[in-house]
């Protein structure tokens, strides 16, 4: 082999080296397909948590989770699969991805497609980034905790730190993603009125209360709207005196005066 073979050699493997060496630096994954899964946990696993980026550094991972909706959480059992930037060290969050709800039946995925980072519920896609492009390239977690996607002209396409969220607390009472813990017309009857179902009130105080749904009023409030309408009405007068009297009433007067009359005459006559 002579010498110029062997620089030939040499330098072929060299730049074969570089290359290995540059195309996948510390802290970046390469997009080498359309759909690249870079986590996956599948439902009632016992490892909840699947990490799949560490910053070059070591500072910083990025993990999907995994966790159930707690029992007093008043859900309806879902699962909840999201992303999370941590800081290696105490487990803190930094960054994470909306709670998305997941099936307790299937597989969830993190998949590294056109639309940046894709969380998916079985083959259904729960959440994403957004991103929308068809050249992404480099997913990358900085020493600062912030994690960007690149693509292939170097062009930043998304980053974390646009979208702040941390400590969502998935699955717990109160978190993103769950439905109320009774629907509102669940609650028992009785206490407040204005709360109660088709307009019913309280039927404290001894008397119904039962309402007009109609009129929004109850029979108490009923009677009280008629006697405000007979206040309201005009005054009539049915006196005998001042506005006519009867046959019998009239009868009786001229039968008194007669009599009267009648005797004034028999004493005049008396003492004539």
């Amino acid at each position: 082999m002579n010498s110029l073979t062997v620089l030939i050699f040499f330098l072929s493997s060299l730049t074969i080296s570089l290359t290995t060496t540059t195309t996948t630096p510390s802290g970046t994954i390469q997009r080498t397909t359309k759909q690249q899964i870079l986590a996956s946990i599948p439902p009632s696993s016992p490892d909840n948590s699947q990490p799949f980026l560490t910053s070059p550094s070591g500072k910083y991972t990025a993990l999907l989770l995994r966790r159930e909706t707690a029992p007093t959480a008043g859900g309806f059992g879902n699962d909840f699969c999201y992303i999370q930037v941590q800081e290696t060290s105490s487990g803190q969050s930094l960054w994470e991805s909306e709670c998305a709800p997941v099936s307790t039946a299937n597989t969830c995925s993190l998949i590294f497609d056109d639309n940046g980072l894709d969380v998916f519920d079985g083959s259904n896609p729960v959440w994403d980034t957004g991103a929308d492009n068809d050249f992404l390239e480099t997913l990358q977690l900085v020493d600062e905790g912030d994690m960007r996607i690149i693509d292939r002209d170097g062009e930043l396409a998304w980053k974390a730190s646009d979208d702040p969220r941390s400590n969502q607390g998935c699955g717990l009472p109160g978190s993103a993603g769950l439905a109320p813990e009774s629907p509102p017309f669940a609650k028992p009857l009785g206490g407040d009125v204005s709360n109660l179902p088709f307009g019913q009130g309280s039927q404290q105080g001894g008397g119904s209360a039962i309402s007009n749904p109609s009129l929004g009023l109850g029979f108490n409030g009923q009677q009280e709207q008629q006697q405000q309408q007979q206040q309201q009405q005009p005054l009539v007068d049915n006196t005998a005196f001042e506005s006519g009297c009867s046959r019998r009433v009239l009868g009786g007067f001229f039968g008194v005066g007669l009599g009267l009359v009648i005797m004034v005459v028999v004493m005049v006559h008396g003492h004539v």
